[in-house]
């Protein structure tokens, strides 16, 4: 893999072999609907996070109680790829669904937690490592398989999902926590399903 001017590797949304590594909308449903094989709330949190927002798994769990604001609907993450004089201080925030919210704030009590100032408390504590075993145990539920069926291939899904919902590239470049605009714009090159969506636009 080479390297472009400005120092980046830079990435692909298929394999050298043509392998898809994001989820088409039809399977983001399918992940969406399976998170009930979960039986541990939190869990399910966990992979619904990663689902609205694209976060790394290590991300993802470097939240707090403090990280959502429950009157705004929003999340502060906390980026893990930044480097130099950035790095463990470059934040975003992403907005979350109403609902997915609202479940966050029953399953973690973060309506108490808030009451009482006690707003440092992480809301997963457990390894990376079961992180991503969270999401393949999903991705198995619901008959996904191959290099798509992790926690990347759901981040790559949202950028794709992003893109096909025509979300400023600017505004996804902030959502995902990318340094570069450059690596942002590899998700308006989507094919397959997703080409398809596209192609309505002119038919219609």
């Amino acid at each position: 893999m080479t390297q472009d001017s400005m120092g980046y590797q830079p990435f692909f949304l298929h394999s050298g072999c043509g392998e898809r590594k994001y989820l088409t909308q039809t399977e983001r449903r399918r992940f969406f609907e399976a998170l009930d094989v979960l039986d541990d709330p939190k869990k399910q949190t966990f992979a619904e996070m990663i689902f609205w927002t694209g976060c790394r798994p290590s991300e993802a769990l470097r939240l707090s109680s403090s990280s959502i604001d429950l009157d705004e609907g929003n999340v502060v993450i906390r980026s893990s790829k930044k480097r130099g004089e950035l790095k463990g201080r470059h934040f975003r925030l992403v907005p979350l669904p109403l609902e997915f919210v609202n479940r966050l704030a029953s399953v973690h009590s973060l309506r108490e937690l808030h009451s009482y100032a006690e707003g440092e408390e992480l809301l997963w504590e457990f390894s990376r490592t079961t992180g991503w075993r969270v999401i393949r145990s999903v991705m198995k539920s619901c008959r996904l398989h191959g290099i798509r069926s992790c926690a990347r291939g759901l981040r790559h899904s949202f950028g794709v999902h992003g893109a096909l919902s025509q979300v400023p590239e600017t505004r996804l470049q902030k959502w995902m926590g990318h340094a570069s605009l450059s690596t942002t714009a590899i998700y308006t090159d989507v094919m397959g399903t997703e080409e398809r969506e596209i192609a309505k636009r002119m038919w219609s």
